[in-house]
């Protein structure tokens, strides 16, 4: 979901590793934007350790990656050496929720956990820094003892991180966003920002509250406002680093529902289809901000799997990777869905698409859209010819247009609702007792792919007729042995069993090392033992220059 690219150096196509074993990738055929290009990319798979959900991943400019995750405490590991062997490093906290990690430009790492063990205040996020590659963690002080990092008196929910040392400046002076939405309150978006490195925060702001708005963004900020009041999920956090385009501009990240639907009420049980992509920034250290939509699927087109991916590339420019199930008519495939025909309908799929913006988040994929600036045609990330369902986005980029999405696909395609979300349990195979209707698919296999592009700066699609060139997709499967069998719920902790799996909790993550070649952590729970792994990329063109 992240991407860290620290230089513009490239790597040979063929880059032995040895002592693990190749995976190859297979270039498939399609049409439209999602038409493959004729390149191979190469994965290695590596355990990373003992299995956990959701892992974040990240890398720093001298290419030591980094991978946490929740299970059992901030349980962190390290790697030297592109991925191929990991060592555990000390763990910052003992308890943890939903997690985060990254660096800044000196290698230091920033690690954001939930619920943790430093205050007395309950559902708050802290931000754990360190300066030696995980030896030792500080904390970042809250703005009140005892009270964590964030300190909110709503809550926190899915929290994330971020940071960046300004031109001229050290790490002791890196300036640090923790990112979230409320629990206990409107799940609003939140920030707390620290300019001394993470040493210190200061108190939550919502940005989308006056007056943190600019003058001419007032009127965008009610329309935000209006699709993003009850219903949010966090998407992510990014710091344009100096020299880049906008230096300093800081993104917040997320996905809503709409107006109609916040009418049912504000909740967390992710039962809303949240079709609508949102970015916010500030260019004035949070002082103000300027909210902006990405792109609307439109209602009953759900983006929430249960994450969408959010990155920046290597000049500031903001990219979103999202699962959706675009082309579908929710009632028709619902319907489909309650009599078992939906497997033959591939319109009712999930597929995997990207959205970006060439301007500072300004206009995404050249614009079009119903609110101005937002995107009217997302990039389709996989082809026609690969069916089935597409969840859990994760995204990195290198340079502009030189993207890489990875994500989870199994063939069977998803029952779902009238809203077209997907129905809880819909992989857990036929009923009656495991509590499913008897027409449902049989328990889905999960395999992990990616997919990568080097021409995004080509249009999403050509008009009817045309012969205008199109953005191109290089897709791979990445694992041969599912990762996982059943069901993958996309509603938080209101997944229940039997048959409503969260075995892998709610994302993977991806990043580039600072060759701009992708490294991939995901949960695999069909192993003996089942692990934490990490697949890595070994051949095929990297996403920096020289391209190679």
């Amino acid at each position: 979901m992240k991407s860290r690219v620290w230089s513009r150096r490239g790597l040979s196509t063929a880059r032995v590793l040895g002592g693990i074993a190749l995976v190859v990738g297979l270039s498939m055929g399609g049409q439209g934007s999602a038409l493959a290009t004729s390149a191979t990319i190469g994965y290695s798979l590596a355990t990373v350790g003992a299995y956990g959900g959701e892992p974040s991943i990240t890398s720093d400019r001298q290419g030591r990656l980094y991978d946490t995750t929740p299970s059992g405490g901030t349980i962190t590991y390290t790697s030297t050496t592109s991925g191929r062997s990991w060592s555990q490093v000390t763990t910052a906290d003992p308890s943890s929720g939903d997690d985060c990690i990254d660096t800044d430009q000196s290698t230091a790492v920033y690690l954001c956990n939930l619920a943790g063990s430093q205050g007395v205040a309950p559902l708050q996020a802290d931000v754990w820094k360190s300066v030696d590659h995980g030896k030792s963690w500080t904390h970042g002080a809250g703005a009140i003892p005892q009270c964590g990092t964030s300190c909110s008196p709503f809550g926190v929910d899915r929290d994330w991180v971020d940071a960046a040392i300004p031109a001229g400046g050290t790490t002791n002076n890196a300036e640090v966003v923790l990112m979230y939405h409320d629990f206990y309150g409107p799940s609003q978006i939140w920030v707390n920002i620290s300019f001394d490195g993470g040493k210190t925060f200061g108190a939550p702001q919502e940005v989308l509250a006056s007056p943190a708005v600019t003058s001419g963004a007032v009127s965008g900020t009610l329309v935000a406002q209006g699709y993003t009041f009850c219903n949010t999920v966090p998407a992510g956090v990014q710091i344009v680093k100096p020299g880049q385009l906008h230096a300093g501009r800081i993104y917040v990240a997320w996905i809503a529902a709409d107006i109609p639907q916040n009418a049912t009420g504000c909740n967390i049980t992710m039962t809303q289809s949240y079709h609508t992509l949102w970015v916010s920034y500030s260019d004035d250290k949070g002082a103000t901000w300027t909210p902006q939509q990405a792109f609307d699927a439109g209602i009953g087109h759900d983006a929430s799997t249960p994450f969408v991916g959010f990155t920046l590339d290597n000049q500031g420019n903001p990219y979103f990777g999202f699962a959706n199930n675009l082309n579908s008519n929710p009632a028709t495939c619902s319907a489909e869905s309650s009599a078992g025909t939906v497997q033959s309908d591939p319109s009712c799929e999930y597929d995997m698409y990207v959205v970006w913006s060439q301007d500072g988040g300004n206009t995404w994929d050249g614009g079009g859209g119903l609110i101005p600036g937002s995107a009217k045609q997302p990039y389709r990330v996989n082809t026609p010819q690969e069916t089935g369902t597409h969840w859990f986005p994760a995204i990195a980029a290198g340079d502009p247009g030189f993207v890489d999405v990875a994500y989870l696909r199994t063939t069977e395609i998803l029952p779902t609702d009238p809203l077209g979300k997907a129905n809880p349990g819909g992989c857990a195979g036929p009923g009656p007792t495991n509590g499913n209707p008897t027409t449902y698919p049989p328990p889905c296999p999960w395999n992990l792919y990616a997919a990568q592009s080097t021409n995004l700066t080509l249009p999403p699609m050509s008009p009817p007729g045309s012969n205008l060139k199109i953005a191109t997709w290089t897709p791979t499967q990445i694992t041969t042995t599912p990762i996982h069998i059943g069901d993958i719920c996309n509603l938080g902790i209101f997944c229940l069993a039997p048959s409503s799996n969260r075995n892998l909790l709610d994302f993977i993550m991806e990043t580039l090392d600072q060759q701009g070649c992708a490294h991939i952590a995901y949960a695999d729970d069909n192993s003996t033992p089942n692990k934490l792994r990490a697949a890595n990329q070994i051949s095929g063109p990297c996403l920096v220059a020289p391209h190679t």
